[in-house]
């Protein structure tokens, strides 16, 4: 293998931060999906109960036209913005695992 191959191939797997440990890339690539879907299904569920207590009505449906923008929009923000800290928050824990 030349040296300027070898090189390429050294690049390559720092692009794709490829670990030692074949079983921690496992848990990150195939795991870690499953997991922050779970999670995020139970964060929304928990937030869904919180407003729903909070302020006596369901949460704003985004597809409801009925709803005001303005409430569908915080919602959807306040939804997203917990759906990404519980991915980046699972992938660093299963980062750290192996």
């Amino acid at each position: 293998m030349s040296d300027s191959h070898a090189r390429s191939i050294n690049n390559d797997e720092s692009a794709l931060n490829i670990h030692p440990s074949g079983e921690n890339q496992l848990m990150v690539h195939v795991l870690a999906p499953l997991i922050v879907i779970g999670a995020t299904w139970a964060v929304r569920k928990a937030l869904d109960s919180g407003y729903r207590k909070v302020s006596g009505h369901p949460a704003p449906n985004s597809q409801d036209t009925q709803v005001k923008l303005g409430s569908a929009l915080a919602w959807a923000a306040i939804t997203s913005a917990s759906a990404a800290v519980v991915e980046v928050a699972v992938f660093r824990f299963l980062a750290r695992k192996g």
